[in-house]
């Protein structure tokens, strides 16, 4: 997956007439402003952005390892966290994609960032932090509502960062394929690690069961 989003950005980057094409999509999601839509991209672009990104995904491994209880549950979420929104930063580095000109967007929210645009950290970290919940809360009831709430999360701003023109949709849609997968890899390879195998709630419960039992045996003979 990493060598495939790697070679999308080459593909999208270096073809002027996809460029022209993406832009003109970028055009027409800013040409739909409204107040609401303003508030919501930039508290986005602050919230999700390098500097505040790392405050939330550090709340989100302490929340992790309180409810959880455990060190190693806090180890499991920053690497769900961490590695995808680490690769999509890497490839970034390598592709190093101009962002689309912003001068031509009717209604210009943003200064223009520096630093490059394939594939889009902003979607990466939203997406990361989404799944990471989703992967952790496996056999819990209120995976079906995380993973919801995740999508919703990873799609609003990917919206976000075509709306204020900082990024175009192969930007996006990179990182909602590389994070995704990572994601989920990621979570498959910790259900099969000893050391960061997370312990599922009814494998808690069987376990509490069996003691029960085991005393009422015990009380009975």
């Amino acid at each position: 997956m990493f060598a495939a989003i790697e070679a999308l950005g080459l593909i999208v980057s270096g073809s002027p007439s996809i460029t022209a094409a993406e832009m003109n999509a970028v055009i027409a999601v800013n040409g739909f402003h409204a107040p609401v839509f303003d508030a919501i991209a930039q508290s986005i672009d602050v919230v999700f952005g390098p500097r505040f990104a790392v405050l939330v995904g550090v709340l989100a491994v302490v929340i992790a390892g309180l409810i959880g209880r455990s060190w190693l549950t806090a180890l499991r979420m920053a690497l769900l966290i961490a590695i995808p929104w680490a690769a999509a930063d890497v490839i970034k580095v390598i592709i190093q994609r101009p962002r689309p000109d912003m001068s031509l967007l009717a209604h210009p929210l943003l200064v223009e960032p520096t630093s490059f645009s394939y594939p889009s950290g902003h979607t990466a970290f939203a997406t990361a932090f989404g799944l990471s919940a989703v992967v952790m809360l496996a056999g819990w009831r209120y995976r079906a509502a995380a993973i919801v709430v995740a999508a919703v999360v990873a799609l609003t701003t990917a919206w976000s960062r075509m709306y204020l023109g900082a990024h175009y949709p192969s930007d996006v849609l990179g990182s909602l394929l590389l994070v995704s997968v990572w994601c989920l890899c990621l979570g498959a390879l910790m259900r099969n690690s000893r050391l960061l195998r997370p312990r599922r709630r009814d494998e808690e419960v069987g376990a509490r069961v069996r003691v029960v039992d085991s005393g009422m045996e015990r009380g009975d003979s």
